[in-house]
């Protein structure tokens, strides 16, 4: 989250006098110290409000910097920029289901379930730029784009099933028997990643247990690598997937059970999963392997953030913003440098589009505590801890101010080293009567939010 700090590092003509009488120092195995003035981190999360009554899919551009929502019941794909703000609505896109990026980020496929095509949309201008049809009566879902080509699952009178827009010649070529006919009941949900070049995942959607089938696409034909009913002996109700950044496994949301699992794409045995609650209903996974793992729960925090293979969630997010609301089945979506996640989230008719900015950060959790009084002149201890679900390299520091007896600027004391334990403690000579407030500031780094906490000190004469 965005964090507000509270106190800057000043500069002040008695900083380097007033530095040389202190003794800033770790402290190292004492207990952990609570008191007035504990502080965690500010967020700056943001939600907007979305004209649509259903988003099936999002993905990011990092290019453009801007959010993609297909919102079929309004034939429209819904634009916004990474700060969550509306930029653009894309008409005419008749069911708009699926969305995939090109690799450039240069064009926008969209799945058309009622206008039985697959529409490329040029992400610059936004506007669409050619639509290549899938034939009478296939009904594409899913698009994603891996192995050279443009893959997209459909429904049609043969069941479901995977097609193909090669658009390597001269003239785009469309092809819909890429899989046997009545290989699945209805059109699968995609997954493809650059992680895993050339692998095409496949789950059904709509039956219970789910079948999941993994492909080799490198040929410009599938070649199923592994096909099973029901992985992991109980995976129901499948409404997301997405391949692991390691580019081994595939992370499954399924209404049960009540975790999301991993399969491995070599043959889709289980290797793991992420516990959350009930329903699981979303997943995404930021390029450094975070997981964020979403649910559909009432009463529950409905998004938790994994490190890959941890067995317990180091952050999660409560998003009711209206009454009742849940997040969105597929609602999840990281940016491409993974500076922020967002999210669907609504309840009945009512949508938003919530940004978590710096949401692959843990919280930090800073404490200070201090004498409530002191005489002026003799040493004095301020003490504190800070902590976090995710460790702290080693040598983090904690910067260190002072204002008052008598009030005006914070003056800078330095920092101190916090020890291993999260413990650490400073040793200052205030002088004169009043009040005294020492202002603690982490300034938080790429895996932990920053944090500002204080503690006042009232000063005796002697």
């Amino acid at each position: 989250m965005l964090v507000t700090e509270l106190v800057q590092r000043m500069k002040h003509l008695r900083t380097r006098r007033l530095v040389s009488a202190l003794t800033l120092t770790a402290l190292v195995g004492t207990a952990t110290l609570f008191g007035p003035g504990s502080a965690g981190p500010a967020y700056a999360d943001s939600s907007t409000p979305l004209p649509a009554d259903w988003i099936t899919d999002t993905v990011v551009d990092g290019v453009h910097k801007r959010v993609f929502m297909s919102a079929p019941n309004s034939d429209s794909v819904l634009v916004a920029d990474y700060d969550g703000n509306l930029v653009g609505q894309i008409p005419g896109e008749q069911g708009a289901s699926g969305l995939a990026l090109s690799e450039d980020s240069g064009t926008l496929y969209v799945g058309l379930s009622e206008g039985e095509a697959i529409a490329a949309i040029d992400t610059g201008s936004l506007t669409e730029t050619a639509r290549y049809a899938t034939g009478t009566g296939n009904q594409p879902s899913t698009p994603v784009v891996t192995g050279g080509k443009v893959w997209f699952s459909f429904y049609g009178s043969r069941g479901g099933g995977i097609g193909a827009v090669d658009l390597s010649g001269a003239e785009p070529v469309v092809t819909t028997d890429e899989v046997p006919a009545y290989a699945w009941y209805n059109a699968p949900l995609l997954a493809a990643s650059p992680a895993a070049p050339g692998t095409l995942v496949a789950g059904e959607v709509g039956s219970s247990p789910a079948t999941m089938a993994v492909y080799d696409v490198t040929s410009g034909h599938p070649v199923q690598k592994a096909n099973v009913w029901n992985p992991g002996g109980g995976t129901s109700n499948l409404r997301d997937m997405a391949i692991a950044a390691d580019g081994e496994n595939v992370v499954v949301a399924s209404g049960a059970p009540y975790k999301q699992q991993v399969f491995k794409l070599s043959d889709l045995t289980a290797n793991g999963s992420y516990p959350t609650n009930p329903y699981p209903n979303a997943v995404a996974i930021a390029p450094d392997g975070t997981v964020a793992a979403g649910i559909d729960g009432y009463y529950e925090d409905d998004i938790y953030l994994f490190t890959p293979g941890a067995a317990a969630a180091y952050r999660t997010y409560e998003v009711k913003g209206t009454t009742n609301a849940t997040l969105s089945t597929r609602g999840l979506e990281w940016a491409p440098d993974g500076s922020r996640l967002f999210a669907i989230t609504g309840s009945g008719t009512t949508l938003q589009l919530k940004v978590l900015t710096e949401a692959a950060k843990a919280d930090s959790q800073l404490t200070v505590t201090a004498p409530a009084t002191a005489p002026s002149g003799p040493p004095l201890t301020v003490s504190g801890t800070l902590t976090a679900k995710l460790p702290y390299a080693e040598g983090t520091s904690v910067e260190v101010t002072r204002t008052g007896p008598s009030g005006g600027s914070a003056v800078p004391l330095g920092s101190a080293t916090v020890a291993a334990d999260g413990t650490f403690k400073v040793t200052d000579r205030p002088r004169g009567e009043g009040d005294v407030t020492y202002t603690v500031t982490y300034r938080g780094d790429a895996r932990h939010t920053a944090a500002t906490a204080t503690a006042t000190v009232a000063l005796t004469g002697r």
